[in-house]
């Protein structure tokens, strides 16, 4: 659990130099009150006075090290991981899964609950709720819980918290979280599922954070996410990358759930692919995880509709990247893990072309990643309830 500091949001020189001593020690490890001094370029005298501080209000503690030679031991300075947690609530199919992680990362209870298809806007805050509650309710006697994030997919309004529409459940429209979630928790943020898992995944890989990346899901939805050298391509919070909405005249009149026609993912994604596929199999489940499995071994391309949405996202992603242009795109979902489908969908995006002589992005095919995703959604909920920490 690797936290960041934005030093213009802190009043005073101490507040700033107890966010970032904070941040150093939530990288991992124990660290020497000298080794803080070095590593922030701070005055031992400032650095004492900063540890001090944060280990009276219980945010850092103290143990002694190894025993070298003569002499006591050194004291080394950690973070107190028990000092706060959040929770985190996600999408995984047709279920919300809530998790209570605490200060440094690590998940201390989770809990499932399946929602019907029809399900509806009290249907659903109460859900949310009832997972908030159930998980608040884990915490020591000791740990503040700090609040609440939310990651889901469809296309969503992070900056008002605003879940638009999901095809998913096809009654949650103009769904306004942060009231739903007010009762039970004291902060309540909103994320894309793509973004929090792309940020994760650049934090545990440095590589990612280089050039441009992409990560695309091709499931139950197809949507994508974007970075820049590292950093988030959209900022303002409003919705994005949700090219599985996008129309194809050669997919007529065909109903989406968005409200329109003949979108991508009428022709590609797993809602619209999974009954045909379920007549020929009906032991497939909805579970994307379950059904990457399931998939593997089957003769999807034998199934004219899999060619066609094969097809078709092989033209999207190259249309994406004569926009973009990334230099890696990660592709994750539950067909991908089929390999005749992931073979005839490289070669599909290879023909396609770049512009001229520019070469086409690396293709990665990865899983998704549960645990990225909760990563990816606390941090940001961890660096808030730190600001409000240290300047209260």
């Amino acid at each position: 659990m690797i936290l960041t500091v934005d030093e213009t949001h802190y009043d005073d020189a101490h507040q700033r130099d107890c966010a970032r001593v904070v941040a150093l020690v939530s990288g991992g490890g124990q660290h020497s009150r000298p080794g803080i001094a070095e590593a922030l370029d701070m005055t031992s005298t400032t650095t004492s006075k900063v540890v001090g501080d944060l280990i009276a209000r219980g945010l850092l503690v103290e143990t002694a090290g190894e025993k070298s030679g003569r002499g006591r031991p050194a004291i080394r300075i950690g973070l107190n991981t028990q000092r706060f947690a959040a929770t985190v609530i996600h999408v995984s199919s047709r279920s919300l899964r809530g998790t209570l992680v605490d200060f440094g990362g690590r998940t201390l209870e989770r809990l499932s609950l399946d929602m019907r298809a029809d399900a509806d806007r009290d249907q659903m805050t109460a859900a949310m709720q009832d997972l908030v509650t159930f998980l608040a309710d884990k915490c020591p006697a000791d740990m503040q819980h700090i609040g609440t994030s939310v990651s889901v997919s469809g296309v969503v309004d992070v900056e008002s918290r605003t879940w638009l529409l999901t095809s998913r459940w096809p009654k949650i429209r103009d769904f306004d979280l942060a009231a739903a979630l007010a009762p039970v928790t004291p902060e309540v943020l909103v994320c894309r599922h793509l973004d929090a898992e792309l940020s994760a995944r650049m934090l545990q890989d440095p590589i990612y954070g280089t050039d441009n990346t992409l990560l695309l899901h091709w499931g139950w939805g197809i949507g994508l996410a974007y970075s820049v050298n590292g950093d988030p391509f959209i900022r303002a919070g409003g919705p994005f990358g949700e090219i599985g909405h996008w129309r194809f005249n050669r997919l007529g009149e065909r109903p989406c759930g968005c409200g329109n026609h003949g979108c991508l993912e009428t022709a590609a994604s797993l809602w619209a692919l999974l009954p045909r596929m379920l007549e020929r199999w009906p032991s497939l489940s909805e579970n994307e995880e379950v059904l990457a499995g399931q998939m593997a071994r089957r003769p999807l391309l034998d199934m004219d509709d899999m060619r066609t949405g094969v097809e078709l996202m092989a033209r999207s992603l190259a249309n994406v990247c004569r926009l973009l242009f990334p230099k890696r795109v990660i592709v994750t979902g539950p067909f991908i893990a089929n390999a005749d489908v992931w073979q005839a969908f490289e070669q599909a995006f290879r023909a396609e072309g770049l512009i001229g002589t520019l070469e086409l992005p690396v293709l990665i095919a990865d899983k998704s990643s549960e645990e990225f995703a909760i990563l990816g959604a606390v941090r940001p909920l961890f660096n808030l309830g730190l600001e409000t920490f240290i300047r209260s």
